[in-house]
């Protein structure tokens, strides 16, 4: 395999995704943001120069370390499967990017307040469409897909005025409607929200 510069990984969802072992390079094309919706999602949300950003059910960073790269505001993604936390963090050492962190845990144990912006890729999918899963390493139910929505939506709304969503493969009615749809790219797939009261 020729050896990569830092930025040739950037250069296509092929290159990035060589990074990983295999098992998680398989999930890339369903489960994984494409590195154009990463660079385009990054910059909206990176739009305050201290910008802190969340990514609710990261897998294995490929959001946030793509967006880190593409700006330089610094992107926290959390995710609960400890194997991909420690896959993402390790392509984070390798390429040197010092904006983005990957974090073991479940995002209802988060303060969202504490961020500038939020990324989600409907990560609860999961919980109603069980072939969709990424594995069975994590508990998955109807009951969680609920519980998950209701905290993400309460957090949602008492998040401060300013606040950007960027929301991937998600329904436009699974917003609170204190959000602004600001912009949609990709065939609507990608939507950018400000929270405006």
């Amino acid at each position: 395999m020729p050896s990569h510069t830092h930025t040739d990984y950037f250069s296509t969802d092929t290159a990035f995704d060589s990074l990983y072992p295999i098992y998680i390079r398989n999930l890339s094309e369903m489960h994984w943001t494409p590195l154009h919706i990463a660079r385009a999602a990054g910059h909206f949300l990176a739009a305050s120069p201290n910008a802190r950003i969340i990514d609710i059910g990261a897998g294995a960073g490929k959001f946030c370390i793509a967006a880190a790269h593409f700006t330089t505001a610094t992107f926290y993604g959390i995710e609960q499967r400890r194997n991909f936390v420690q896959a993402g963090n390790k392509v984070i050492t390798k390429l040197g990017i010092n904006n983005a962190k990957l974090i073991h845990g479940n995002f209802t144990d988060l303060d969202l307040s504490t961020y500038t912006g939020i990324y989600f890729y409907n990560s609860f999918h999961e919980n109603i469409v069980l072939e969709d899963s990424l594995d069975d390493k994590i508990e998955r139910s109807s009951e969680l897909y609920d519980l998950y929505n209701h905290h993400l939506l309460s957090q949602l709304k008492a998040m401060p005025n300013g606040t950007r969503l960027a929301t991937y493969w998600l329904s436009v009615a699974e917003i609170p409607g204190c959000y602004k749809l600001c912009a949609t790219f990709h065939n609507d797939l990608l939507k950018l929200w400000i929270k405006e009261y």
